[in-house]
């Protein structure tokens, strides 16, 4: 038997190196193989294995959700890798439910200062995307409740862009203008991307979507002084630099800024006037109420202003066959809001009382006392800072036992100040965090051959965490999880996690605004109305408890190629839960009345809509579906960024492709599974290619106990949170896209099933008719149309894209228990912009 030898690491015993020595047989040529007798091999020789691995992939026994090479992200027609996650959000995004936001994001399997440093690059920039489930996250130091997606970047690459966009509603009434500069360049030991881009976007007013009014409004066209959506506009600078060093440390540095401006009109001063019947000017022998707006006077408005600068590192090592990383990043925001209100009315309704004044009148608004502007700022501070270490602790007979520690500071603090009325509020607020945490992976059936071919691969996790805060005390979190790939291809996952959440800073200290004239339907009443509406920050929120489960199911056929099945079962159960305001339902307002005004005849007039806490919340859903994808117009290849095929055992007639390290070689000092699941070296010509992904939600449960002893709200059956129903039983997301010599299309659909809202014995019901939202996109590399570019030289390297938005401009229809729409959920409340239309050019030089 001859000896085998790794130049990798002496951790390997014999057994290991057998299994990578016969894996390695496979590799030698073919003839040379039948020409020899078998007595060319020197049974005293040894046979060096040498651990190759591909570039950027990650070390994990987790199998990645989607993986695409460089072809499947130029079928995209995406212009950035934000454009290429929206994308593929149905497959980017947490199905746990709890809203956690963008997914984690590596750069050539390591940790990243933030998104702001890969949000720019240009997909041509790219090799291969991987695409992991939330159990990865807790690996590098994350929440368990995000995805995680790696970027292998190409090692090669320079490139300047040029982008402009233009679009607008198939109703009119705004215009939207984007233009955006990108320069990158990638080395084999650094890489820049400079980011500029400016966009713009027109308001749309209620008179512009046909808004009915009530009498007092549509006797001064109030529409015409509503907006239904803002006018903005925004500048950011995004710059990141990477550089590796000899030592194979890598260095990564980012700075942004980002200026964002709103505009809104909040309706006309006005006045409720009491007419007393005595008045020469009565209409009615009995005394009465009159509502009156002011023109005169201008529009009241709304002005956002938000300046947001941020600064990050992440630095990444190697120590012997640790990997270590460093993050660090630094975030100021600034945020200002003007918001007008109306004047005193003392004077008027003292001059309609005293019979001096036509209360009808046109022109009395100059009898108002002088409008106000309450003010508010916001200041916030945030440090965020991580140390990572993941590596071998030991070896088991299954494989190595894995570890990941992390520590790490925060600092969060805001600044707030409101004036309203005259009146000046001051909040400061600061947190303190210190955090630690433990991740531990545990082979139990994988190179210990003869287990793993008895039950497959099996492995199990556990994590335990702890955070210190200055204003919460000490908050825990934990969980474990199983992997189980019984046969080739099919894996199984378990996980259980629990922690205590503390409510955001800004949650706690949000500076309170006053917004009046807010459209609100009045269940209680069945009448839409105006109000003022309160937000701002709430001092009284408790620390949240969440427990939670996830099930799943991935499977990837090796009888059909390019397949793969996903199901996942997610349960959710949390206490103390720190919400915005719901939807005020009769059970909303029995919960929270001191957050409801009423004047004397019960009309609603206004809402506190600070946050709120809950105090039981539970969930329930089942996700499942597949995405298939298909090449023409090609070679078959092996395909880059997949898993190769395993068979188990010594003796298996498939083996790992060259240029990938069997298992049993021993784990590489980089961040890749050498030939595992961190991907299939290898490619395919360029050529056609389709792709469908459709996943199929069903809710099962979500109910919420406001407090004990007020009745739980069932949002599957007639409770609702928010102002668009209740939470539809299904839901189901469809994407796909067709590419070839040059022409691409993609569609996103949605389709969420009808919900509704109980008014309760006295209030009024709401039916919230199913929703079906299909977005078309259409793109033309000219590169590969014809001989065009070659008489434009102009055109070489350029791309025209055509964005179709809500293509059947479907708009969910709001009825009462008596078929009508209420005046809050007119289309034009419900979905001011509708079918959207936008062409974009793209030039690359």
């Amino acid at each position: 038997m001859p000896r085998f030898t790794s130049v990798v690491p002496d951790i390997v015993d014999r057994r290991m190196l057998k299994a990578a020595g016969l894996a390695s047989l496979a590799f030698l040529p073919s003839p040379g193989l039948a020409q020899s007798d078998g007595n060319d091999v020197n049974p005293d020789d040894d046979i060096v294995v040498i651990a190759e691995f591909p570039r950027g992939s990650v070390v994990t026994d987790i199998p990645p959700v989607l993986e695409l090479d460089a072809g499947d992200i130029d079928s995209f027609g995406a212009s950035s890798v934000e454009d290429l996650l929206e994308a593929i959000s149905s497959q980017t995004s947490s199905s746990r439910g709890r809203g956690s936001g963008r997914p984690v994001v590596l750069i050539n399997g390591q940790r990243t200062s933030g998104f702001r440093e890969v949000r720019d690059l240009p997909p041509e920039a790219i090799k291969n995307v991987q695409v992991f489930p939330e159990e990865l996250a807790v690996q590098y130091g994350f929440r368990p409740d995000q995805r995680v997606i790696n970027f292998i970047l190409k090692e090669d690459y320079t490139g300047f862009s040029l982008e402009a966009e233009a679009g607008l509603p198939e109703r009119g009434g705004q215009t939207y203008q984007e233009y955006e500069s990108n320069l990158t360049r990638i080395g084999k030991n650094s890489r820049i991307n400079l980011n500029l881009e400016y966009e713009q976007n027109g308001a749309i007013t209620e008179a512009e979507r046909g808004i009915v009014q009530d009498d007092a409004g549509a006797a001064v066209d109030l529409g015409q002084f509503r907006t239904l959506a803002p006018a903005e506009k925004t500048l950011e600078f995004n710059g990141n630099y990477s550089r590796t060093f000899e030592n194979g440390t890598a260095l990564s540095v980012n700075g942004d800024y980002k200026f964002e401006q709103s505009r809104a009109l909040r309706g006309l001063a006005g006045a409720s006037l009491a007419v007393p019947a005595s008045s020469p000017f009565a209409v009615s022998p009995a005394d009465e109420t009159v509502e009156r707006f002011f023109p005169e006077l201008g529009a009241l408005r709304r002005r956002v202003e938000t300046h947001t600068g941020q600064a990050g590192f992440a630095l990444n090592g190697t120590v012997s066959d640790w990997r270590w990383s460093l993050t660090g990043e630094y975030v100021y925001t600034r945020e200002d809001t003007d918001t007008d209100q109306s004047g005193d009315t003392g004077a008027l309704q003292a001059a309609v009382d005293a019979g001096t004044v036509d209360p009808f009148a046109d022109g009395i608004g100059s009898l108002l006392g002088p409008g106000r502007t309450d003010r508010a700022r916001s200041v916030s501070r945030d440090i965020d800072t991580q140390a990572t270490a993941s590596g071998t602790l030991f070896m088991l007979p299954a494989g190595p036992l894995t570890t990941t520690l992390r520590g790490g500071y925060d600092r969060n603090s805001l600044d707030s100040r409101d004036i309203t009325d005259g009146i000046v509020t001051r909040n400061k607020l600061s947190r303190d965090i210190f955090s630690t945490g433990i991740n531990i992976d545990i082979p139990l059936a994988d190179e210990n051959i003869d287990v793993k071919d008895a039950i497959g691969e099996l492995s199990i996790n556990g994590n335990l965490g702890y955070s210190e805060l200055s204003d919460f005390g000490g908050l825990v979190e934990f969980g474990f999880g199983l992997n189980w790939e019984p046969l080739n291809g099919l894996v199984f996952s378990a996980t259980a996690i629990g922690e205590d959440a503390a409510p955001e800073i800004t949650q706690l200290g949000n500076p309170l605004i006053v917004t009046p004239n807010v459209t609100v339907f009045d269940f209680t009443n069945g009448e839409t109305v105006l109000v003022d509406i309160t937000t701002g920050g709430n001092f009284a929120l408790p620390a949240e408890k969440r427990r939670d489960i996830k099930l799943a199911a991935n499977y990837r056929p090796e009888w059909l190629d390019d397949l793969t099945l996903l199901a996942e079962y997610n349960r959710t159960n949390s206490t103390n839960v720190a919400s915005s305001f719901p939807l005020l339902t009769p059970e909303i307002e029995a919960a929270f009345p001191d957050r409801v005004t009423r004047d004397g005849t019960g009309q609603l007039i206004a809402i506190d809509r600070r946050p709120v806490s809950y105090s039981t919340v539970r969930s329930d859903n089942i996700r499942y579906g597949f995405t298939f994808s298909k090449r023409f117009g090609q070679r078959r290849g092996n395909r880059p960024g997949g898993r190769p095929r395993r068979e188990r055992g010594p003796n298996a007639d498939e083996t790992p492709p060259p240029g990938s390290e069997s298992r049993s070689a021993g784990r590489p000092q980089q961040n890749a599974r050498p030939g595992g699941r961190g991907g299939r070296p290898g490619g395919r010509r360029p050529g056609g290619r389709w792709r469908v992904t459709l996943y199929h939600t069903v809710n099962l449960e979500d109910r919420i106990l406001i407090r004990p002893g007020v009745q739980e709200l069932d949002l599957l059956d007639g409770s609702a949170t928010g102002s668009d129903g209740g939470t539809p039983r299904h839901k189901f997301e469809l994407s796909g896209g067709w590419f070839n010599k040059g022409i691409g299309f993609r569609v996103r659909g949605e389709h969420v099933s009808s919900t509704r809202v109980d008014g309760g014995l006295t209030g009024s019901d709401l039916r919230f008719s199913d929703l079906t939202t299909l977005n078309l996109r259409m793109f033309v590399n000219l590169n590969d149309r014809g001989n065009l570019t070659e008489k434009v030289k102009f055109l070489q390297n350029s791309r025209i894209a055509l964005r179709i938005d809500n293509l059947f401009d479907d708009i969910q229809t709001v009825r009462d228990a008596s078929g009508v729409v209420p005046l809050s959920y007119q289309p034009g409340f419900v979905d001011p912009v509708g079918r959207y239309f936008e062409i974009s050019f793209r030039k690359r030089f």
